[in-house]
């Protein structure tokens, strides 16, 4: 331990090393901690509107000037995005994913898209496995509700790319890591405008339509069992599948 500094003050001595001056937080600093804080906790997901701006300020209880200050350095670090006229909206914040140079390498070579579904397909096993050991009823609704999106109001199986994403987001949820939460959503928004033409062209035919909801359907029953590994053998089989759709896909481009 290094020693401490003495000076004199009179005929006395005063300890001055060991003391630092209290910095003493700005109120928008405050706001983006506690608001870094809730997406780190897992309570903001991706996606999820902030209250408004006058709610923000009822329940913070701070002035307007230093809610919008907290709100463009939250925009500026990455972890809202401020539209105009909708509102302000949680962020992905896996800041190891740069989407620019990657899009760059796939645009090269499209196919290295199957990569990128391959990693999916590691960090979905684990989600499915978690999930199922983790999950709250809670959980497990939201999952069913996601099964349910599959149908039209008539019954008719139908597919979309958000009804996709909200199932697989919703058992990353369960699985109680933020952080799948987050890297899976970054893949699925990197790599929309790349499967758009598979989505189109494949997996909305009534063969495959049916499968992709049979194979659903089989994920959430491990999950709601509490089967890690069932759950993890039937989103590994699901995640093969779509991999090999779209290799077929792009050796046919």
């Amino acid at each position: 331990m290094s020693a401490a500094t003495v000076s004199r003050e009179g005929d006395s001595q005063v300890m001055t090393e060991p003391f630092a001056q209290i910095r003493v937080e700005k109120v928008s600093e405050q706001i983006c901690e506690q608001i870094i804080e809730l997406i780190v906790a897992g309570q903001l997901q991706p996606g999820d509107k902030l209250p408004g701006e006058r709610k923000l300020i009822d329940l913070l209880g701070v002035a307007r000037s230093s809610l919008r200050e907290a709100l463009n350095r939250l925009e500026t670090l990455g972890y809202i995005e401020i539209r105009k006229r909708q509102g302000n909206f949680v962020k992905s914040v896996d800041t190891t994913f740069r989407k620019e140079p990657l899009k760059n390498l796939i645009q090269g070579d499209v196919s290295k898209i199957v990569q990128l579904y391959e990693l999916r397909r590691d960090i979905e096993q684990f989600s499915a496995y978690h999930a199922a050991l983790k999950r709250s009823e809670d959980d497990l609704q939201k999952i069913a509700h996601c099964l349910d999106d599959f149908h039209t109001r008539s019954g008719r199986l139908s597919f979309s790319w958000e009804s996709d994403q909200a199932f697989h987001l919703a058992v990353a949820h369960a699985s109680q890591n933020f952080l799948r939460v987050h890297v899976v959503t970054n893949i699925f928004e990197f790599s929309a405008e790349f499967i758009q033409p598979v989505v189109e062209t494949t997996f909305g035919r009534k063969e495959n339509l049916q499968l992709i909801h049979q194979q659903h359907r089989e994920i959430f029953e491990a999950i709601r069992a509490c089967d890690g590994e069932g759950a993890k053998a039937s989103m590994d089989a699901h995640l093969k599948w779509t991999n090999r759709k779209l290799l077929a896909f792009f050796d046919r481009k």
